[in-house]
């Protein structure tokens, strides 16, 4: 079913659960959402900054978590109601549910009520707006299980190209019950089903990459590992998700478009440092700085010489390995004296056991090691801190925590899988084994506390090394970053497979 009108703008609507923060230049409501849970919301805000300035018509659609907006913007209710009433959201369409309207993320409460909110009425509202204001025209790029689902069909059902990404291989099983007021019926050869609990499902990460006309992944190594059917004993990437992501690769109907950190992540313009700074600049000494109030605010011994070890992601234990953390960091600390170490994250959806293990482990430390909640501000504080970024990833779709670390001057130390894989190459030193300086952090292989403790080790010797050797690697490292995941490149690639999927024609 054809719709489009040649030589008519084709507008994007970007659909995701989350956004970092958004381009003024989509609108005067734009400063005022924000509600990310992870690397996903900053590439949305950066994908809609450039397109926008591509001169693409671009639209958002995300969840109105009211309270989240409010809170961070720093609203009582009355400022908020008086905002959302009186602006003209323009090109910001926020689905409002009393579901998830006092929730603090997507994620939050039940995910499966939130989802089939959102794809309700992205469906009978938001598409069908944007449609009859464009002749007909209209580009979908969707983004993760909760974009999926019945938006993704209704757009092919309608002749609408889609673009869907995988951030990650989650899925969420949505009773069709749930979506009463959309013809699901009429979406049969779209979607993907499935039972749970009895229930008849829609499987919304797999319809999404069913009825999409291309999938683009954030990591090749990743998009590798499911093809080759790597991790089949492992359940975290589901058997229909792994099937139709193999249809679509033997059909050529993949891509892979690294993230790229937006420039407003860049030290030189990060809002919350102590001291900005760039490749240019005294990075050690400006480091040092940061170090020195982000240990103040964290509860952290003050000692800027002290080889601070940072991680900055969810207390996951199905995906980032946050119990392999717990079990090595105070004999860790212990065993290298000159070692801290920095935790600053939320658990996963309500579950809090983690964070409370983390809390306990810091209040022991004596000081060398913090636990605390995600704040954007705190946790780009740590970055411009931090000695070296790590985890210790079971698997890895993108991963952005290198990127932004090296973009501040520290070194990557993750497991050798997946985005990972791709982006974190063994610091080696010119006269070493090598002829020239390479590399940007360090890799180890087995997902098991031997591996986090064989990895922070190396990293730890090179940080012990004289300042004029940390000096020259971290400047390299900076510069390299900057010129291998410039934002300009994903949004031509972006722009490149919209394009595609529009014929061949530009959207513009």
């Amino acid at each position: 079913m054809e719709v489009r009108v040649k030589g008519c703008k084709m507008p994007v609507l970007v659909i995701a659960p989350e956004t970092g923060r958004l381009p003024d230049d989509m609108g005067p409501l734009a400063r005022y959402i924000f509600g990310k849970s992870g690397g996903m919301g900053d590439v949305i805000a950066t994908l809609c900054e450039g397109l926008t300035k591509r001169g693409v018509e671009c639209h958002v659609a995300t969840l109105n978590l009211r309270k989240r907006f409010q809170w961070e913007s720093h609203m009582s209710e009355e400022q908020w109601s008086e905002i959302q009433f009186r602006i003209d959201p323009a090109r910001i369409h926020l689905v409002s549910s009393a579901v998830f309207a006092d929730l603090p993320s997507a994620y939050a409460g039940d995910p499966l009520l939130n989802a089939a909110e959102l794809q309700k009425q992205i469906i009978n509202h938001v598409i069908i707006d944007i449609r009859s204001k464009n002749s007909g025209n209209l580009l979908v790029h969707s983004h993760d299980w909760m974009a999926g689902g019945a938006i993704t069909a209704y757009a092919k059902s309608t002749g609408c190209p889609v673009l869907h990404t995988v951030h990650n291989v989650h899925t969420g099983h949505l009773p069709v019950e749930m979506l009463l007021g959309v013809d699901v019926n009429g979406l049969n050869d779209h979607l993907y089903f499935s039972k749970d609990h009895g229930r008849r499902c829609i499987d919304c990460q797999a319809s999404a990459i069913k009825s999409a006309s291309l999938v683009s992944f954030v990591g090749l190594r990743f998009l590798r590992e499911i093809v080759e059917d790597q991790f089949s004993d492992q359940s975290f990437i589901p058997t229909a998700v792994r099937n139709e992501v193999k249809v679509k690769y033997h059909y050529g109907s993949t891509r892979t478009i690294p993230n790229a950190p937006s420039l407003g992540m860049y030290p030189e313009h990060c809002d919350h440092l102590a001291v900005r700074y760039g490749p240019d600049d005294d990075v050690l000494a400006a480091k040092r700085a940061n170090r020195i109030e982000f240990q103040r605010r964290t509860g952290l011994i003050v000692n800027p010489d002290a080889i601070l070890l940072y991680w900055p992601s969810r207390l996951d234990p199905s995906q980032k390995g946050v119990e392999l953390l717990e079990e090595i960091a105070q004999s860790f600390v212990t065993e290298h004296p000159d070692v801290q170490i920095a935790i600053v994250g939320d658990g996963v959806g309500s579950d809090r056991t983690h964070e409370d293990i983390c809390g306990r482990i810091a209040w022991t430390s004596g000081g060398k090691i913090t636990y605390q909640h995600f704040s954007e501000s705190l946790s780009m504080l740590g970055f411009g801190a931090a000695s070296d970024v790590f985890g210790v990833s079971l698997y890895e779709p993108c991963g952005q925590i290198d990127q932004v670390g090296n973009l501040f001057g520290a070194t990557a130390t993750n497991r050798d899988t997946g985005g990972y894989h791709d982006k974190i190459l063994e610091l080696r030193l010119a006269g070493e084994g090598v002829s020239e300086d390479e590399g940007n952090g360090f890799l180890f292989l087995n997902y098991d506390t031997g591996g986090l403790w064989y990895g922070l080790h190396k990293s730890v010797e090179f940080h012990r090394r004289p300042a004029e050797v940390r000096d020259r690697q971290v400047r390299r490292i900076m510069r390299e970053t900057r010129q291998h995941y410039d934002v300009g490149k994903m949004i031509d690639a972006y722009i490149d497979a919209y394009e595609t999927i529009n014929g061949g024609r530009p959207l513009v």
